[in-house]
């Protein structure tokens, strides 16, 4: 099994035979070839209050940021079918890698494949990256086998279009979060320490008021400085006052 060359690329689907459509010679790479960005992301929760959505970069605007700890679904703009002496491998490609991205998912190509490929995103760098509508984000390698398959895929994601039916009830159902609550917690107990400081700036100082008189304060001093024996005992205070 040999990996393709970006030339020998283009030319098998030059050919026919390997598909990429659409396809554009401007996004063959030394020995691989990428896929834009879909129009429909499939973003997981972020706090309680932000649920899981499906993004539509073509209402909302081109873009969307993955914010730290976030999933989101990601799928290709291109579809493509494989010959059966190829199959491939995908992923993201590296300047996405590199801010903190991780993809995950059914990364095989198998012979005779047709459809959009998908990926899951996860955000583990320590700010927002942005996603944006046709641009590349998958990387494709392709290999060819010493000899044809037998029989070509035919798995439930064959001529596949959109993201599955599982895949959009687990994001839209989903009512927790995990490493995506950090950095919203973390928002929220500053907010939280903020205004616990305005409170405090305005209330009334407890002390304020409790100041000594100078005449008080001034007998205070005097009889600190009494003899023990010129003072009485507690009893005959009591009996002073008639206790």
């Amino acid at each position: 099994m040999s990996t393709l060359s970006g030339k020998q690329i283009a030319e098998i689907v030059k050919s026919r035979d390997l598909i990429i459509d659409p396809f554009n010679e401007n996004l063959v790479q030394p020995a691989t070839y990428d896929l834009l960005l879909g129009s429909k992301v499939l973003a997981a929760p972020i706090s309680p209050a932000i649920l899981g959505e499906v993004i539509d970069l073509i209402k909302t605007g081109p873009s969307y940021n993955i914010q730290p700890g976030q999933m989101v679904g990601v799928i290709s703009l291109e579809k493509i079918k494989v010959p059966l002496y190829i199959c491939g491998r995908f992923g993201i490609r590296s300047a996405f890698a590199r801010r903190g991205i991780i993809a995950f998912g059914g990364i095989q190509l198998d012979p005779g494949y047709r459809g959009r490929l998908t990926l899951n995103l996860l955000n583990v760098g320590p700010e927002p990256v942005p996603i944006t509508l046709n641009e590349p984000l998958f990387s494709v390698e392709f290999q060819r086998l010493e000899e044809p398959a037998m029989v070509p895929y035919s798995g439930p994601f064959q001529d596949q279009d959109d993201f599955p039916a599982d895949q959009y009830n687990y994001i839209l159902q989903a009512r927790s979060t995990s490493l995506a609550e950090i950095p919203t917690l973390r928002r929220d107990i500053l907010r939280l320490s903020t205004l616990i400081e305005e409170l405090e700036e305005r209330l009334p100082d407890p002390d304020a008021g409790l100041e000594l008189r100078p005449e008080v304060e001034e007998r205070l001093l005097r009889s600190s400085k009494l003899k023990h024996s010129s003072l009485i005992s507690a009893n005959e205070v009591l009996k002073k006052l008639n206790f």
